[in-house]
């Protein structure tokens, strides 16, 4: 369940509470995070020296570590490997001088940068199911940093939900308040055309909603004090839907009279007036029929 993600997030944010654009950053202030920093001195010490390096090191360390205490069952579920994605992306995003737009390079260059040593790592057994999981979600890595950290800030507003019931049960008072906070966020990312009108977003979406749907079923069993939780709007369709099903009905609209223009100049020229009138119907049938499953 999604609660169990949310309380190791919220776990990992509080280990990490560092300035992005510290110019002076290294792991010596940070051990707890230094498990998967780069190998250096001939690959007999880890060393993190800038916040993306901490970042990943904090990222792996959050992954593996979830799993060894959760299981394997999670590295199954496309949402656990997405939403810790947009964890990863939100905080790569809080350093304002980022050069790339994408998780590719950072992927390359400190993700896979320490697979070549991956027998000198504790739980390596851990880490490699972790690195399968994330390979096959290799398209996630073409995903634009910004974006992804906007749909991370829905995540966070709903994991609050999940934590906040888990700790709080019947004493959460703020628990309408919080779920309209991420209604109101998620109804903006579907409204932005950025996001729905690219496939991989939306279906970050559907997993929000759907995680979304499980908590209200979660805190009526758990927390009295939620009630009158908001519901979510449907996901709106991509745009260019939207305008193909505005475009063809008009199209058809001038084709009408064309066609009828067209048909009335073959019937000057000897075409039987009955036979013709005939045609003229079951073509104009038709094209009734097609402008009506398009409206």
């Amino acid at each position: 369940m999604l609660k169990d993600l949310c309380g190791a997030i919220d776990k990992i944010d509080t280990k990490i509470s560092l300035d992005a654009n510290d110019p002076n950053l290294n792991s010596d202030d940070y051990m707890a995070l230094n498990k998967y920093c780069p190998f250096v001195n001939n690959g007999n010490e880890q060393k993190c020296k800038n916040y993306e390096e901490i970042i990943i090191s904090a990222f792996m360390t959050f992954l593996v570590s979830f799993i060894s205490s959760n299981g394997n069952e999670y590295l199954d579920r496309d949402n656990f490997a997405e939403y810790t994605i947009l964890w990863l992306c939100y905080q790569l995003n809080q350093k304002t001088k980022i050069s790339i737009d994408n998780l590719n390079e950072f992927y390359n260059n400190y993700i896979k940068g320490i697979e070549k040593y991956s027998n000198k790592l504790e739980d390596a057994d851990n880490y490699n199911s972790c690195m399968d999981i994330i390979n096959k979600k290799q398209y996630l890595m073409n995903m634009d940093i910004k974006e992804m950290s906007k749909l991370y800030e829905a995540l966070k507003k709903l994991c609050k939900l999940y934590n906040e019931c888990n700790e709080k049960n019947n004493n959460y008072l703020n628990c309408s308040q919080d779920a309209q906070d991420f209604a109101n966020n998620f109804e903006s990312l579907n409204q932005d055309s950025n996001i729905t009108g690219n496939n991989l977003y939306r279906e970050i979406l559907f997993s929000l909603s759907n995680d979304y749907d499980d908590f209200k079923n979660y805190c009526a069993k758990n927390c009295s004090s939620c009630n009158n939780l908001p519901t979510l709007s449907e996901i709106k369709a991509p745009q260019s839907s939207s305008i193909e099903s505005k475009l063809i009905p008009a199209l058809l609209i001038f084709a009408i009279p064309l066609f009828l223009g067209i048909a009335y100049k073959y019937s000057l020229f000897g075409f039987d007036k009955q036979r013709h009138r005939q045609y003229l119907r079951e073509k104009l049938k038709k094209i009734k029929k097609k402008m009506a499953s398009y409206i």
